[in-house]
Parts: C-alpha cells; sequence; structure tokens
C-alpha cells in the first residue's frame, strides 16, 4: 500500500496521519454504482485502515478512513435519470448530493492536529443517508 512510502518517516518523527478513502458501499455491502467487487475493495480499506492505527498508534501515527457516501463530481455526473437521482436524494436526511469540498473538509480535519486522538475511526460523509 502507499503509505508504505512514508511511515518509516512518520514513525522516525513521532507523528502523522494517514487518511484513507472508503466508501458508503463498503458500510451497505453496494451502492449505487459498482458491485461487489467495488464494495469489497473498499471494506478492505476500513480493515487496512483499523489494522494500520493499531499498528502504529505508538508511534503517535495516526490511520483514519473517510466513506463517502453520493458526491456530485465528474463521474457521477450523467449516470442517473433525473428519476434515479430523486430516488437517491430521497434517503439522504440533508436532501442533497455531497460536493468534493465536504470530503476535502473532512480530510483536512482528519490531517491536521485537530484531530489528534483520533485512529482507526471511519468517518461518513454522506448527508445522514448511513446513520447507524
Amino acid at each position: 500500500y502507499m503509505s508504505q512510502a512514508v511511515i518509516p518517516h512518520m514513525r522516525s518523527r513521532k507523528t502523522g496521519s494517514i487518511v484513507n478513502l472508503s466508501s458508503v458501499s463498503a458500510q451497505r455491502g453496494g451502492g449505487i454504482f459498482g458491485g461487489p467487487h467495488y464494495s469489497a475493495a473498499k471494506a478492505g480499506v476500513l480493515g487496512l485502515t483499523k489494522a494500520m492505527a493499531r499498528e502504529l498508534a505508538p508511534d503517535n501515527v495516526r490511520a483514519n478512513a473517510i466513506c463517502p457516501g453520493f458526491i456530485a463530481t465528474d463521474i457521477t455526473a450523467g449516470k442517473l435519470t433525473p428519476e434515479m437521482r430523486a430516488q437517491v436524494l430521497a434517503g439522504i436526511p440533508m436532501g442533497r448530493a455531497g460536493e468534493a469540498s465536504d470530503v476535502a473538509g473532512c480530510a483536512l480535519f482528519l490531517a491536521s492536529d485537530l484531530s489528534a486522538y483520533c485512529t482507526g475511526t471511519e468517518v461518513d460523509v454522506n448527508g445522514g443517508s448511513l446513520i447507524h
């Protein structure tokens, strides 16, 4: 995994933050796009994040994951009919698609010292569509 390149440096400095991107699909076992292979891969990211968090915590290196829900991007644009989009939005308590800046804001928080005592977490960025 890509973090292997930076982990030795973070460990030697006794500080660092790794932010992985998973998906709501990992938590639900499926989503709007992708299939079982996508869900399985994103669930693997969650397992990797937790294993890294446990292994790296003694060196004050944190690992967390973001699980975006329906985010309006070039990838999602035009893939849904208006009816399908309305159905997806009906399942989001906040009533809107997320934006890339919503995910970026979460990543900024997790990368910063504002989350200094957070490790091994999966943060949902989905407008409440997977409240648990």
